[in-house]
C-alpha cells in the first residue's frame, strides 16, 4: 500500500515539476537512442555469428603481398594450400560478378557468383527447394535466391527444372535457397566453375572459404600457410606474388571493411550517452535541490531514508524508463535512415534490426541509469543537516557547497567528453573536406552516365556486334541537342569492382609461365572520345582514332601513373606490352598516347594506373559498357532525354542511368555516414553541454541572491559579483576542455585509421575546437552573470 502511495506522490512530484522532468526525459531518451540503435547495428555487424551452422569454424582465405596488402587468390595457390593443410575438413573457392540474366522475355542486371570446390557444404545450407550443386558437378545448373525466385520468377512453384540464361548461356534451376542466405553480399544467383583449372600464380581471380576441423585450430592453421607460402615462394619464384596466406574468421573479414568507423562511432555513442547521464542527474540533483525543505520537514516528521530514497528512486525510474520508450521508437527510425544511407558500405544490413534482446537492455539500462541518477541525488542529501536545512531555508541562505560541487563535478566531466566528441567531429569533417579536394582525375561536372550490358561472350563476331550496337546508342547520344561529347569504357573510376592485372614486355606470348611482369595496371576497354566525354586530359600522344582497326596493330593508352612505374623518366610511346592475360587476347599493345591519372578504386588512395585498350579491336572486354554523355544542358534535362532515347535504342538491354557526380559520391559514401552520425552526436552533446552549464549557473544565482546582496550590502560592486559568476563557469569549462582534449590526444592512434589528410592530434582542430567551446560557454555563463548583478540588496535582504 505504502509502495502505491509512493508511486502516484512521485507521478504527482514530477508532474508539478513538468518542465525540468520533460527536459530530463528528452535528454536521456537522446543519449539511449543513439545508444540503442550503434548498439543493433554493431550488434549484427560486429558480434553477433554469421548465420550459418557453427559460424566459428568458417574462415576466409586470401594472399598476402610482399608490402602487407590482402589480395585474391590465385587458383593454383588455393589447391596446394587446401591440398596441404588436413585442418580444413571442406573449401571453397568463388567470384562475383555483374551479369544479364534472361528468363522468358525479362532481362535483368544482377551479381552471379562462379564456384569451385564445395561452396555450400562448407557454409553448411541447403536449399529450401531443390538441390545444391556440389564439387563433383559438370553440369550447366544453377542455384538461385530466394529474392530472385519471387521477382523474376514470380516464385513458380515448377522453378526446378525451368531454364534461364546468363550472359547468353542456358543453365538450368536446380535449387532455391531459403529467404535471407545472401552470400557474397549482393548475389542471388550461383553456379559452379567448369572451366580447366587455371595454372598461373599470379592471377588473383578468387575469393575462398573454408570450414576448419575445430575453432581451437585457427592458430596452427596460420602457422602452416605461412610455412607453405615460403615453400612456394622458394619454388617457384617471382612467378609467386604472395609471401604469406591471410586465414581470417569469416565474420571478421565481412566486418572489416566497416570495423574501424563502427568502433568510432561506438566510442562517440557511448560519450554521448555520458553527457545525457550525467545531464539528467543534474537536472534531478537540480529538481530535488530545490526540494531541500520539503524533504527536510518529511525527514523531521519521522519519514525514513529508506522511505525517501525510495520516494527518490520512484521518480528517477519515471524518467528513466519514459527516456527509454522514446528512445525505442527514435531507435527504430535511426536504424532505417541508417541502413538506408549507408547502401553497400554496411556488411549484413539486413540482419539490423531492433530485437527483443536489446529492448531487454535497454530497460536494465534504463534501470542502472535510474538508481546511478537516485544514488547521486542521495549521497548528495546524505551530508546534509534536515535541521540546518529547515534553519537555513528559514533565512534563505545559499544552497550547500557539497551540493553545487557534485553538480560541478559533472559538468566537468560533460563538457570533457562533449570536447571528445567535438575534436573527432571535426577531425572527421576536415578529413572528409580534404577527400573532396582530391582531384579524383575525371570531371564529373556537365556529365551523365549510362550503363548498359550484354552478355559476355567468346565468340569475337558476336562482341563485334555488341559493340557496333553500343556505338549506335552512342550516335544517337551524340545526336541530342547540347550535348558536347559522347564516349565509353567498361568501367568508370571509382568502380568498387574493377579490373587490374599484370602486363609484360610485348615479346612475351606464354602469360601461364612468364617472367616477372613489368608493371601492374587497372585495364579498361574504351572508345576514342571517352577521354573527352570523361574529362581525362591527353597529355602525350594520340588518343585511338581511324587508323586502328581490328586488323591492324592493336594500340594502347596508358596513364602517367603506370607510366612512371615501368619506364620511369623513358617516353612511352612506341612501347609493345602483353595484357592478354585480362580478356584472353595475347596480341600486343602499342602504347601511342599517355592520359592523366584516375583514382580508380579510392580517393584516399595513389592511383595505381591505367592501360585503356580500343573497344573496336578488343570487343570482348565491353560486354558491359560505361558511356558517358557531356553537355551544356542541365543534368536532369540530359537524363530525361537520354532516357527517351534508350526506350527505342536499347530494346532488351539492361542499363541504368546516373549523373556521374554520383560515381564520386558513392565512393564517399561511408565516410559521409560516419561524419553526419558524428556530427549529429557532437552537436547534441554541444547543446547539453552549453545548456547544462547555463542550467548550473542559473540555479546557481538563484540559490545565492542572499549571497549576492550580503556582498553588495557590504560594498561590493555589480562588475565583480559578474566576475566570480562568469569565473566560476569558466572555471568549470576550462576544466573540462583541458580533460576532454588529454582524452583525445589519448585516443588519437585509434582515430588515425579512418582519418585523410589531417593528423589525429591537428593543433587547428584542437585549438578551434576549444575556442569555439570556451566562446559558447562564456556567453552561457552571461544571462546568469547579469541576473546576479541585478539582485537589490534590499529586496533579497527583507
Amino acid at each position: 500500500m505504502s509502495f502505491l502511495q509512493d508511486f502516484r506522490f512521485a507521478l504527482r512530484s514530477l508532474y508539478a515539476r513538468s518542465g525540468t522532468a520533460a527536459f530530463a526525459v528528452l535528454i536521456l531518451a537522446t543519449g539511449m537512442a543513439a545508444a540503442i540503435a550503434i548498439s543493433c547495428v554493431i550488434d549484427a555487424v560486429l558480434l553477433r555469428a554469421l548465420p550459418y551452422p557453427r559460424a566459428d569454424e568458417l574462415v576466409q582465405l586470401r594472399e598476402v603481398a610482399s608490402d602487407g596488402h590482402s589480395m585474391a587468390l590465385a587458383q593454383a595457390n588455393y589447391d596446394d594450400l587446401v591440398a596441404t593443410l588436413d585442418s580444413f575438413s571442406s573449401s571453397a573457392f568463388h567470384n562475383s560478378f555483374p551479369g544479364t540474366i534472361r528468363s522468358g522475355d525479362n532481362t535483368i542486371r544482377a551479381n552471379i557468383d562462379t564456384s569451385g570446390g564445395d561452396f555450400f557444404g562448407t557454409l553448411g545450407v541447403s536449399p529450401q527447394l531443390g538441390r545444391a550443386f556440389g564439387k563433383d558437378e559438370r553440369e550447366k545448373v544453377v542455384v538461385i535466391g530466394d529474392a530472385f525466385w519471387r521477382g523474376l520468377l514470380a516464385a513458380r512453384s515448377d522453378v526446378i527444372g525451368s531454364r534461364i540464361e546468363i550472359e547468353g548461356e542456358t543453365f538450368t534451376v536446380i535449387g532455391v535457397m531459403p529467404r535471407g542466405f545472401v552470400f557474397p553480399a549482393g548475389v542471388g544467383v550461383w553456379r559452379p566453375y567448369l572451366d580447366p583449372p587455371y595454372t598461373s600464380r599470379s592471377a588473383h581471380n578468387w575469393d575462398a572459404v573454408a570450414r576448419l576441423r575445430a575453432p581451437s585450430d585457427l592458430g596452427q592453421t596460420r602457422l602452416a600457410a605461412n610455412t607453405l607460402a615460403a615453400r612456394l615462394k622458394l619454388r617457384f619464384g617471382d612467378d609467386v606474388d604472395a609471401v604469406a596466406f591471410d586465414v581470417t574468421p569469416l565474420g571478421n573479414a565481412i566486418a572489416g571493411p566497416a570495423r574501424n568507423a563502427l568502433l568510432l562511432l561506438a566510442a562517440g555513442t557511448a560519450f554521448l550517452l555520458l553527457i545525457a547521464i550525467i545531464n539528467a542527474t543534474n537536472l534531478l540533483l537540480a529538481l530535488n535541490g530545490s526540494r531541500t525543505r520539503e524533504l527536510a520537514v518529511r525527514a523531521a516528521l519521522g519519514a525514513s531514508g529508506a522511505r525517501l530514497a525510495r520516494q527518490i528512486l520512484l521518480e528517477s525510474l519515471l524518467i528513466a524508463f519514459s527516456a527509454t520508450a522514446l528512445a525505442l521508437g527514435a531507435a527504430a527510425l535511426a536504424i532505417r535512415f541508417a541502413v538506408q544511407a549507408a547502401g553497400d558500405a554496411l556488411p549484413r544490413a539486413d540482419e539490423i534490426h531492433l530485437g527483443g534482446g536489446i529492448v531487454a537492455t535497454s530497460l536494465l539500462a534504463a534501470i542502472a541509469i535510474a538508481v546511478i541518477a537516485a544514488a547521486s541525488v542521495l549521497l548528495n542529501a546524505r551530508r546534509r543537516d534536515p535541521v540546518g536545512e529547515l534553519r537555513e531555508s528559514s533565512r534563505g541562505l545559499s544552497a550547500g557547497r557539497s551540493h553545487l560541487r557534485t553538480r560541478s563535478v559533472l559538468l566537468v566531466g560533460q563538457t570533457a567528453l562533449t570536447t571528445v566528441l567535438l575534436v573527432g567531429a571535426a577531425l572527421l569533417a576536415r578529413s572528409f573536406l580534404a577527400l573532396l579536394a582530391v582531384d579524383p582525375g575525371f570531371n564529373a561536372d556537365g556529365a551523365v552516365s549510362v550503363q548498359v550490358s550484354q552478355p559476355w561472350t567468346r565468340d569475337a563476331a558476336v562482341a563485334a556486334a555488341t559493340v557496333r550496337r553500343y556505338e549506335e546508342i552512342m550516335s544517337d547520344f551524340a545526336r541530342l541537342p547540347g550535348v558536347d561529347a559522347v564516349g565509353g569504357a567498361s568501367a568508370l573510376p571509382l568502380a568498387v569492382s574493377s579490373a587490374d592485372g599484370a602486363f609484360w614486355d610485348g615479346s612475351v606470348t606464354d602469360i601461364q609461365h612468364a617472367p616477372k611482369p613489368i608493371g601492374y595496371a587497372e585495364f579498361r576497354v574504351a572508345s576514342s572520345a571517352y577521354f573527352k566525354a570523361a574529362g581525362i586530359p591527353l597529355l602525350h600522344g594520340r588518343v585511338f582514332d581511324d587508323r586502328d582497326r581490328a586488323d591492324g596493330t592493336h594500340v594502347a593508352l596508358i596513364s602517367a601513373a603506370a607510366a612512371r612505374a615501368s619506364w620511369g623518366d623513358r617516353d612511352p610511346i612506341g612501347q609493345r606490352i602483353q595484357m592478354g592475360n585480362m580478356d584472353g587476347d595475347l596480341r600486343t599493345l602499342t602504347i601511342v598516347g599517355v592520359v592523366g591519372d584516375v583514382h580508380e578504386r579510392r580517393l584516399d588512395r595513389a592511383p595505381l594506373g591505367s592501360v585503356y585498350v580500343d573497344v573496336a579491336q578488343r570487343p570482348a572486354g565491353a560486354a558491359d559498357f560505361n558511356i558517358v554523355v557531356r553537355a551544356s544542358v542541365p543534368t536532369n534535362a540530359l537524363v530525361d532525354e537520354l532516357r527517351e532515347v534508350l526506350k527505342r535504342a536499347a530494346t532488351g538491354i539492361p542499363y541504368t542511368v546516373r549523373p556521374l557526380a554520383a560515381v564520386r559520391a558513392d565512393a564517399l559514401a561511408a565516410r559521409r555516414l560516419s561524419l553526419i552520425l558524428l556530427g549529429a552526436f557532437a552537436a547534441i552533446a554541444f547543446v547539453l553541454a552549453v545548456g547544462g552549464l547555463y542550467g548550473l549557473m542559473a540555479f546557481t544565482v538563484g540559490q545565492r541572491e542572499h549571497e549576492f546582496a550580503v556582498r553588495q550590502a557590504l560594498g561590493s560592486t555589480r562588475r565583480r559579483i559578474a566576475q566570480l559568476v562568469l569565473g566560476n563557469g569558466l572555471a568549470i569549462g576550462c576544466s573540462g576542455i583541458v580533460i576532454g582534449l588529454a582524452l583525445a590526444l589519448a585516443g588519437a592512434r585509434a582515430a588515425g585509421s579512418v582519418l585523410y589528410g589531417v593528423p589525429a592530434g591537428d593543433p587547428v582542430t584542437l585549438g578551434g575546437v576549444s575556442l569555439l567551446l570556451l566562446g559558447t560557454l562564456l556567453l552561457a555563463c552571461l544571462l546568469p552573470a547579469r541576473r546576479a548583478c541585478a539582485v537589490a540588496p534590499r529586496e533579497a535582504l527583507s
